[in-house]
This record gives C-alpha cells, sequence and structure tokens, in this order.
C-alpha cells in the first residue's frame, strides 16, 4: 500500500515537472470563470469501531466558480467503493458537499492552492439484495497544485485529510481518511487577459 502511494506520488511529480518546462503551458485562473473536474484517487480509511471497511481506490467529480483570481467555490461528488476482506457484503460511501479552494499566484503556470470543505456523507452497506445505510457528515482540508497545459485545461495533483462522523442504531461512527488524488479539469470565461 505504501508502495502505491510512493509511485503515484512519484509519477505526479514527474508529469507536473515534465509540464512545467513545457512551452505549451498556461496559466489562466480569471475572475468569474467556472470550471468542471472529473477525479480518480487513492485512500485509506480507519474507520472507528475498528474493523470496518477499507477503501484503495474512489472516483468523482466537481464543478465551480472562481470568483476572483484565489478564491474558488465548488460543489463536489465522490463515490468511495469499500470492503472487509473475505467479506460477502458490498459496501461504499458518497459525499455531496462543498468547498473552498485559495489559489496562491493564480498568474503563474503552476498555481498552488489550500482547499477545505463540508458536506453530507451517505454509507451504504448491501447483501443479497438487502442494504442498509446511515447519513452523517464529513470535514476535509488539504491542497495541491492546478498544473495548466493549455488555455482552458490541465491536470490537478491533490492530498486531503478528512474526518467522517455519523450514527447508526445508537451508535457513534466515525472515519479518518486519506486521500491522494488527480483530477482532470476545464475552464471556460472569465475576465481579465489570457496568457498567450
Amino acid at each position: 500500500m505504501k508502495t502505491l502511494v510512493k509511485n503515484a506520488i512519484s509519477g505526479l511529480c514527474i508529469a507536473a515537472s515534465f509540464l512545467l518546462i513545457s512551452s505549451t503551458l498556461q496559466a489562466q485562473v480569471l475572475a468569474r470563470s467556472g470550471e468542471v473536474a472529473g477525479t480518480v484517487g487513492y485512500d485509506y480509511t480507519n474507520y472507528y469501531p475498528p474493523d470496518g471497511p477499507t477503501s484503495t481506490h474512489f472516483f468523482g467529480g466537481s464543478g465551480g466558480y472562481n470568483a476572483t483570481p484565489y478564491i474558488s467555490i465548488l460543489g463536489e461528488y465522490k463515490y468511495d467503493p469499500l470492503s472487509i476482506s473475505g467479506s460477502p457484503v458490498t459496501y461504499y460511501s458518497q459525499l455531496f458537499g462543498g468547498a473552498a479552494r485559495f489559489n496562491f499566484s493564480p498568474s503563474k503556470k503552476i498555481v498552488p492552492y489550500t482547499i477545505v470543505g463540508v458536506g453530507d456523507y451517505r454509507f451504504t452497506a448491501s447483501e443479497s439484495g438487502e442494504s442498509v445505510s446511515f447519513n452523517g457528515y464529513y470535514v476535509n482540508f488539504g491542497g495541491g497544485a492546478s498544473v495548466y497545459c493549455g488555455k482552458h485545461w490541465g491536470i490537478r495533483p491533490e492530498v486531503r485529510y478528512e474526518r467522517q462522523q455519523g450514527t447508526f442504531m445508537g451508535g457513534s461512527i466515525h472515519a479518518n481518511v486519506a486521500d491522494v488524488s488527480g483530477s482532470i479539469f476545464y475552464q471556460w470565461g472569465g475576465t481579465g487577459k489570457k496568457k498567450k
């Protein structure tokens, strides 16, 4: 598991370095611009009570609005398949929420940022056509970089810590989650001068 995370981080660093020296890079975090992104990633989940399901990958997406070059407001969705080794039960979690991204150096080719999110958390377990679910909430924070590959699109490596909290049958269930992800994003519109 540690090797997979190291390889993923190394691959993202190499890709970011290659794109940094590429002559086709463009930077354009423009005020009043919109964006969409698709995301895939790896996470490590530590549930309490212990012996809960763990996950290896997730996917999701987001849509957002760059209010200024420094502040972006996002709506996000995450689908996370979960498993317990040897168990016939199918588990998954879904997160629906919002986030604020704070961009640094928005006129550069690589734009580092921090991000904070909060929203609704839904956990579901299914076996033989029967399922049970519970709802809760999550909060997360982290950082990454928007790496522009053209006038309108780029890639976004990111890491986050996430806290999930819920109740089931009168008991408290919570999880600490570490995410490593990569996104492809597309931006359009906005005011300001685009770099050529």
